[in-house]
């Protein structure tokens, strides 16, 4: 799946990747745990906010996804990948980004902005394509 994301050219992009990239990991966490209460609550309470979590958090979601035999690989390029009993089921590609001008605006602060464009998939993305097509 890809989208864009409209950001202001000021805007602290690794904050924006990393709060998205957290958004993305949370909903497919949630898609894979929504026909087991009992662990998407105890996603819900770790994941109180969004964006990044806190150490304490980190720790409480990996003995989760350790039980589930789960493995989220998020490496130093900004890529993240989810693996389940080591096979791919999503991932996140780090965004590249196109510095846009709007001549038409009137404010000059606001006529440079960036065009932050995401690429990730996962397993249920292609499920829903299949049933589109049925």
């Amino acid at each position: 799946m890809k989208g864009i994301i409209l950001l202001n050219y000021n805007e602290n992009t690794r904050q924006v990747e990393d709060e998205e990239k957290a958004r993305f990991l949370r909903n497919f966490l949630e898609q894979c745990f929504n026909d087991a209460p009992g662990v998407a609550e105890q996603i819900a309470t770790i994941w109180d906010v969004d964006g990044p979590l806190s150490a304490p958090q980190k720790v409480k979601l990996r003995n989760i996804l350790t039980t589930y035999n789960i493995n989220v690989i998020d490496d130093f390029d900004g890529n993240l990948k989810v693996f389940i009993e080591n096979q791919p089921v999503a991932e996140w590609v780090k965004p590249s980004y196109k510095l846009k001008k709007e001549l038409d605006v009137r404010d000059p602060k606001k006529r440079i902005f960036l065009e932050m464009e995401v690429n990730c998939w996962s397993i249920f993305d292609s499920s829903e394509i299949e049933q589109e097509i049925e």
